[in-house]
């Protein structure tokens, strides 16, 4: 599964428990349609060391830089004194390219390069080694669906997908090197990014993944703990630290709004060193965004304030809504051995069936048709929330779900709390965690009483 269709799955399965409450029929054929919080797998488009790398040529729509090894993870651009340039931006672009990780595989042998951009791709790399080796990466478009750019190593002949921010690092002009910003990090070597305001405290963290594989999969730790939008982080969170300048320093006194700060952002970071293999010590780096005034925001690093770009740290002041994977509270069927559903004078209950590997329903008793059961799986999971609960008086249960768990500890009940005329809290074993929308709410619930009062589907086979 491509990392598109699990970010479109994500998005309609937002109101979590409610694709909990017929996820069995993804169960049903394991061949399609399955939904999985599980992280699919990473793609190795390229990997070398950084010591065995001797230059770095990348030919953007600019101009060519050329990265070039002095030794001692020392690195040059375009030959120019280290006096003159920004030495751990060169190591960045040399970082970019050395260990490239794509989530998706678009296509093998491709008949036609033009189809992804790549018969007269926008930026070329070819890396040469100490041995005398050279490789060629080349850059395509950009991906219309996907949101990322097509990829392919010379040779391998195989379509994948690029990060934005690593094509943006291609992407800079000379004169990026030789722009001086006293705050840089290795974007890959971030593991956890905590956001502190005044309303929450966001903090998310590298999956832990002993093989490694997984160095773009992330997961949320707070408010709530959960899977992450990886694909979010990637291109609003790390994109903008990537291009994060602290170059305009303050130099008049004063507050800046540092009293009260809007956010304050601390990164742990863990270099990886290409030519050992191994990680360096963890560190932090910190941050804190004061006063924003229109265009401009004042942030304080090391002890000193600098005027930003207020676009560049938008990123602190998203929602935390924005960071979950929406399928964080799915009530795995395998874990159930029924579901009631409950909303007006309607009580239904739905009994699964196993043996062995396969699976039936009886609805209030009686057989449930496969095909019909599944349609209503899809509808159910097109439902989404609309955002965060933040204490809103709550009023009566508009729609319940209850699990009925094969052991006790998997009971669970979900229900649908009204807030107001529009709205309803989603209350999961008596905790409100999300608002919805009724008129989703009311959508689904007569698409239930269409299929409660023709569960085998017999109204159609009449016609």
């Amino acid at each position: 599964m491509s990392k598109s269709t699990r970010n479109i799955i994500i998005i309609a399965a937002a109101v979590v428990l409610l694709a909990a409450g017929i996820f069995f029929v993804g169960r049903l054929d394991t061949s399609e349609d399955t939904v999985s919080a599980t992280p699919e797998p990473s793609y190795t488009v390229y990997s070398a060391d950084t010591s065995d790398i001797a230059s770095v040529i990348v030919k953007n729509p600019e101009e060519t830089i050329e990265a070039n090894n002095l030794g001692d993870g020392a690195w040059t651009i375009n030959n120019m004194s280290n006096d003159d340039i920004d030495k751990s931006k060169a190591y960045t672009l040399v970082s970019t390219v050395s260990k490239i990780i794509s989530k998706n595989k678009i296509e093998e042998n491709p008949s036609d390069l033009s189809e992804y951009g790549l018969s007269e791709p926008s930026v070329t790399v070819t890396i040469k080694k100490n041995s005398g080796e050279e490789n060629t990466l080349y850059v395509g478009d950009k991906s219309p669906t996907l949101g990322e750019y097509f990829i392919i190593l010379d040779g391998d002949n195989t379509v994948y997908t690029l990060y934005n921010y690593k094509v943006e690092t291609l992407m800079n002009p000379l004169s990026y090197y030789s722009d001086f910003n006293r705050f840089s990090v290795v974007i890959d070597d971030i593991n956890r990014i905590k956001i502190e305001r005044d309303d929450e405290t966001i903090e998310m963290k590298i999956m832990d993944d002993v093989s490694n594989t997984l160095s773009n999969v992330w997961e949320v730790v707070k408010p709530y703990e959960s899977t992450a939008n990886d694909e979010y982080i990637d291109n609003n969170v790390l994109t903008a630290i990537e291009e994060l300048k602290f170059n305009n320093l303050v130099t008049e006194d004063g507050d800046y709004g540092m009293s009260s700060p809007t956010a304050k952002i601390t990164l742990t970071v863990k270099p990886y060193d290409n030519a050992t293999g191994k990680y360096g010590d963890e560190y932090t780096e910190v941050f804190t965004i004061g006063k924003v005034s229109g265009d401009t925001a004042y942030v304080s690093y090391n002890d000193k304030v600098y005027e930003v770009s207020s676009e560049s740290v938008d990123f602190a002041n998203a929602p935390s809504f924005n960071f979950l994977n929406k399928l964080q509270g799915l009530v795995d069927i395998s874990l159930v051995d029924g579901v009631s559903v409950s909303f007006g004078e309607n009580n239904d209950s739905l009994e699964i069936i196993r043996s062995g590997d396969d699976m039936s329903f009886k609805l209030n008793g009686g057989d449930a048709d496969y095909k019909l059961t599944k349609s209503m799986y899809q509808a159910i999971i097109s439902l989404a929330v609309d955002g965060i609960y933040r204490g809103e008086k709550l009023g009566d249960t508009v729609l319940k779900f209850e699990y009925d768990g094969i052991k006790r500890a998997d009971d669970t009940t979900v229900e649908f709390k009204s807030i107001n005329d529009l709205s309803c809290a989603l209350v999961r074993n008596g905790k409100a965690e999300f608002t919805i929308k009724k008129n989703k709410l009311d959508e689904f619930t007569q698409l239930w009483l269409e299929y409660v009062e023709d569960p085998n589907n017999e109204g159609e086979e009449d016609e």
